[in-house]
């Protein structure tokens, strides 16, 4: 790979890294405000954007392995891999808190499910046997 198409490749990926942590950090905002409910349509965006950025790295990653394996290159290109290297790392830490987020709110959600299920089943004991729901127009 040349010069000029390492410096490149090397500040796309970095570009890349800030891209996913702050996507990732975008939907660990999401799961982790309680005032709100958790869009799907608003988070099925980011994800893409996750995925996309991560099927980006991994090319790039693939390009850019010999030449650091060689460990030879000009500086610029040194201090982006050392700054990608850092991106990276917030990145999969960010990613580590957004899954155990996610596994947190569906165990609050499991949890409010079963409490809702258990409630429904006790007033189902209160009506009596063979009662129907009945509408009533208190406006006749």
């Amino acid at each position: 790979m040349r010069e000029d198409e390492l410096t490149r490749a090397s500040r796309r990926e970095h570009a890349l890294y800030g891209e996913l942590a702050a996507v990732y950090r975008g939907i660990l905002e999401a799961l982790t405000d309680e005032r709100t409910p958790v869009d799907p349509v608003r988070l099925a965006p980011e994800a893409a954007r996750a995925e996309a950025a991560t099927a980006a790295l991994a090319s790039l990653g693939a390009a850019l392995a010999p030449s650091r394996r060689a460990g030879r290159a000009p500086s610029e290109v040194l201090a982006l891999w050392q700054a990608s290297a850092a991106l990276a790392a917030e990145a999969a830490a960010t990613n580590r808190s957004l899954v155990r987020a996610a596994r947190a709110r569906q165990a609050r959600i499991a949890a409010r499910c079963t409490a809702l299920g258990a409630g429904r089943h006790a007033l189902a004991g209160y009506r009596p046997a063979g009662a129907t729901t009945v509408a009533v127009d208190r406006r006749a």
